[in-house]
């Protein structure tokens, strides 16, 4: 599954999140934070699979990545769950406020449900029993949110290990 395409077909959501979150893992094991991914190669693992494993490893946060895609819009935006406990909430906002920090267009806030306000989660924060959150990084169909991404890769994993470390201690 490839997940959403840049307009010109040639860039892949999947392909952005796993080298983003591969720089992440390294950010917070350079703290001695123990990382469990739910991909570590162009593997696809279903969403059903990826929050079985972060229940069955019992992990104490859950972080999922991924690109926005839409005509029109920019920047990063983060969804937690309608009934989100405080720590999600944290998480989501220290992050957010980490970004600051880096170059990127808009911050498009903390948001709960899903885009389409249909009562529902996302389905990550839906059915993992830790406080979790989802990051959209940006518009893949969105030329400039995939330049800044390119030029600031490392930032951004820096972002997201700073907001997830403050929610560790």
């Amino acid at each position: 599954m490839l997940g959403s395409v840049s307009a010109n077909g040639k860039r892949y959501e999947k392909d952005d999140n796993l080298k983003i979150v591969l720089q992440v893992k390294k950010e917070l094991e350079k703290q001695k934070v123990k990382v469990i991914l739910t991909r570590k190669d162009d593997t696809f693992v279903t969403l059903q699979k990826r929050c079985q494993i972060a229940n069955w490893k019992r992990a104490d946060l859950f972080v999922s990545i991924h690109r926005n895609s839409a005509k029109s819009g920019d920047g990063i935006e983060i969804w937690i769950n309608n009934k989100s406990d405080d720590i999600s909430e944290k998480l989501a906002n220290d992050i957010l406020k980490e970004f600051e920090q880096t170059k990127f267009q808009t911050n498009r806030g903390v948001k709960t449900g899903t885009s389409d306000n249909n009562g529902n989660d996302y389905f990550v924060n839906r059915n993992t029993k830790m406080p979790s959150c989802l990051i959209e990084l940006g518009f893949i169909s969105n030329t400039k949110d995939n330049q800044l991404l390119d030029e600031h890769l490392e930032e951004y994993a820096q972002a997201i290990a700073k907001g997830i470390l403050q929610n560790l201690k």
